[in-house]
């Protein structure tokens, strides 16, 4: 195990002087100034922060898996190493600015990251058809709903929601952030309304299956509040913008800001598990923490500050954490929830959607596998990105058709991920239903690899506010839970209204680097 009692007496002699305008310099009494635990985006982002901005800091990471990157996962099959597929977080927006600059700022290779094309499809209560065909005057959706209503251009939604919002079709951002807290319905607040309850109160049921069946997420509506829902109406992702990636996987994002701490000569210590936090009795005081190796023994280390980058039921897994017993702690950590998500990537030995005219994209379909996303016949792609002529075809859906696969999946894996061969029962039935949506008979898969975000430590592929709660008003509670102690949390679980985002992650830790402790916001993203 690297975590010593030789390194960690090693560093609390090294000096800790730091600038006024950066960490305080600490009592040596503890052996570092900030242990952050959790080698997501959002820590190992934190981690280099600080020790780019104060290189004296005794900064350490601490991550419980044998990778870095939490949430971010890129996967490519042997057989065509340079074919990458996202089995966690997978695109971003230029609007999006703390994760595009930071892009930027490391070098990172971008390309863009196509969501819709006009011959992806629709596959929707038995009928498929093209995007291009869906927006045709002649061609109508299978649900009992009126034709004006099925187009593209239809202004239904704002004419429903305007019951709710009087002036939603006119409503700026602005607007509707001084006003989001304070909007009734019938007498209860917004975020007193689950989302689905809501919504069936403004549209019928074949307007809500509709809605639902051809988002491609379940989420949306069961398990979001009413709050959720105006706010995504209103302060949502532009989904008509240009969506971008990282050549070569998005997780190369967190691994060059882990690279980047440890030139900066931080550590990074892998495997190894948080299994007790003691918060200390007065401020200015020391935390105590227990790490344990791969291998089962327990080392024990001191900080001034800590930083928990870690999502919900990660936290719920340390084993010996008295603090969370404090009323107002707990109702923080379980003020969020975790939402299902489920990936499953096959390799296929073609793009064979090419042959139906499609480059890439999402189709969906109301069958359980709910989203597609054809790779390795993008425009896009960059020469390094060579596929050897092989396709790859991803699933993608959540909340309850989640435990569908899990179901396929059978025996669960560690942390949710395992790789199947290509005749696997699970790969089989994407392999059967994307047959159905693209209304082809496919070649058969060469192998596959099912990642459920359901399983330990991370509980679900993001989060939501749970009902009656507001983000807004509680995410910077959330962000330093005890008054008056040194204790932090960060990371997307508790973001303000963007769930599911790297950018709500950065943007939590890049918010709590600057109001707790003192950095100046970084010149690329002034």
């Amino acid at each position: 195990m690297a975590v010593t009692r030789r390194r960690f007496l090693g560093s609390a002699a090294a000096a800790s002087f730091l600038p006024a305008t950066g960490l305080r310099a600490q009592p040596q009494s503890a052996d570092l100034d900030v242990a952050i635990v959790g080698g997501g985006v959002a820590g190992a982002y934190t981690a280099w922060r600080l020790r780019k901005a104060n290189p004296g800091a005794r900064v350490r990471l601490f991550e419980m898996s044998d990778r870095i990157g939490g949430r971010l996962r890129s996967i490519a099959f042997p057989q065509a190493p340079h074919l990458v597929g996202e089995a966690g977080g997978m695109r971003f927006l230029e609007s999006q600015q703390h994760v595009f600059r930071l892009v930027q700022h490391l070098n990172l290779p971008t390309r863009g990251y196509p969501v819709f094309d006009p011959q992806d499809r629709l596959a929707l209560r038995g009928r498929t058809f093209t995007y291009a065909e869906a927006g045709g005057p002649g061609k109508l959706y299978p649900y009992n709903i009126p034709p004006e209503e099925q187009s593209p251009k239809s202004a239904v939604f704002l004419d429903r929601i305007a019951r709710v919002v009087p002036d939603a079709k006119t409503m700026t951002r602005e607007e509707w952030l001084r006003i989001r807290a304070t909007v009734r319905y019938r007498g209860r607040l917004l975020k007193d309304w689950a989302g689905w309850a809501l919504l069936s109160n403004l549209f019928t049921h074949e307007e809500m299956a509709f809605a639902q069946d051809s988002a491609g997420y379940d989420s949306i509506s069961l398990r979001q509040t009413g709050l959720d829902e105006l706010d995504f109406a209103f302060l949502g992702i532009d989904f008509s913008k240009p969506f971008y990636t990282i050549a070569g996987g998005y997780q190369r994002l967190p691994l060059a800001l882990a690279d980047e701490v440890r030139r900066l000569g931080a550590e990074v210590e892998m495997r190894t598990r948080l299994v007790s936090l003691s918060v200390p009795d007065t401020a200015g005081g020391v935390f105590r923490l227990g790490f344990q190796s791969a291998d089962g023994l327990v080392a024990s280390t001191t900080a001034s500050r800590v930083v928990l980058a870690m999502p919900r039921r990660a936290l719920e897994l340390v084993d010996n954490f008295p603090a969370r017993r404090d009323p107002q702690f707990a109702d923080l950590i379980r003020s969020v929830e975790p939402v299902p998500a489920c990936k499953a990537l096959l390799l296929y030995p073609k793009p064979w959607w090419r042959d139906l005219g499609i480059n890439g994209g999402r189709s969906v379909t109301d069958m359980p596998a709910r989203q597609f996303y054809a790779l390795g016949a993008e425009k896009e792609r960059l020469p390094s990105e060579q596929t050897g002529g092989y396709g790859m075809l991803m699933m993608y859906c959540d909340s309850d058709t989640v435990d569908y696969w899990k179901e396929l999946a059978r025996p669960a894996a560690a942390a949710g991920f395992q790789w199947l061969p290509g005749d696997s029962e699970l790969a089989q039935e994407v392999h059967r239903e994307a047959g159905l949506v693209y209304a082809t008979n496919p070649p058969q898969p060469v192998a596959a690899c099912f990642q459920d975000w359901t399983a330990d430590p991370f509980g679900g592929g993001w989060h939501c506010w749970g009902p009656g709660k507001d983000g807004l008003q509680l995410a910077n509670r959330a962000m330093k839970p005890l008054a008056d102690r040194e204790l932090y949390i960060c990371g997307e679980a508790y973001g303000v209204y963007e769930p599911g985002w790297v950018e709500t992650a950065l943007e939590r830790a890049e918010t709590m680097l600057q109001r707790h402790f003192g950095l100046a916001a970084p010149q690329w993203l002034a």
